[in-house]
């Protein structure tokens, strides 16, 4: 793609971005709004009865705190999602990170009935089979993100267990992460959107994770891509 090209496709998903964001903010900014002019009238009313005032006006202000606390998780994963974000390359295995990364996620999978494997990297390389190492430069903790991403939604497409692998592989001179789960999989009608910002069909998304982890995989010159099929589960391959 050209320069000219590349700039307009950036131009195009920070428009993307800032739409969704205008819509996201207009529901905690409405509550927000309702409960200042409600406590404003509770404070007005000198003939309330003083604790069932304060009672109300305590509704009102923890309302307010978790509306805000809200506004503040859009805001920080917007700017994670949008950038700029300069990346600290270092040599790092990416077989050992994602070791790491399942050793830390393995107690929340086991609780909630899910059985995480990860294929030994010696039987998958394409070469060098005695390696055990697949050294690649990357920001580590950016890169982690983008994974950790990737298993809290496997995670949340098995609500009831289920099995998650991670395989890891050398393809030519790329490193490859492909991620399995066992979940619900998404519809047809979703699998194009998935990694579009502020889509989500979760009641409680903010439809930025896979966005996040597409920009931080974008970063590394690397690719992502889903394949799914509903009821059955969804890979992931990086």
């Amino acid at each position: 793609m050209s320069e000219h090209g590349d700039l307009q496709k950036i131009v195009a998903e920070l428009s993307e971005l800032s739409g969704g964001l205008a819509h996201e903010l207009r529901n905690p900014l409405s509550t927000i709004k309702v409960n200042l002019k409600l406590l404003a009238e509770d404070l007005a009313d000198d003939s309330a009865d003083p604790f069932d005032a304060k009672r109300r006006m305590g509704l009102r202000v923890v309302t307010l705190l978790a509306e805000v606390d809200r506004l503040q998780v859009l805001f920080d994963r917007f700017l994670s999602a949008a950038g700029p974000h300069d990346l600290e390359l270092e040599k790092l295995d990416v077989y050992e990170l994602v070791q790491d990364l399942i050793k830390f996620f393995e107690p929340t999978a086991s609780q909630q009935g899910i059985e995480l494997t990860l294929q030994e990297l010696s039987a998958v390389l394409t070469s060098d089979v005695g390696e055990s190492s697949l050294m690649v430069a990357a920001d580590a903790p950016q890169l982690r993100q983008a994974l950790l991403n990737i298993f809290v939604n496997a995670q949340e497409a098995m609500p009831s267990g289920g099995r998650l692998s991670v395989c890891v592989e050398r393809t030519e001179d790329r490193a490859k992460i492909i991620v399995v789960d066992t979940g619900i999989g998404i519809r047809d009608e979703d699998l194009v959107r998935v990694e579009r910002p502020f889509f989500t069909t979760k009641a409680k998304g903010t439809g930025l994770g896979l966005a996040i982890t597409h920009r931080i995989i974008r970063d590394h010159q690397g690719s992502i891509s889903f394949t799914s099929k509903h009821g059955v589960g969804t890979t992931v391959v990086i």
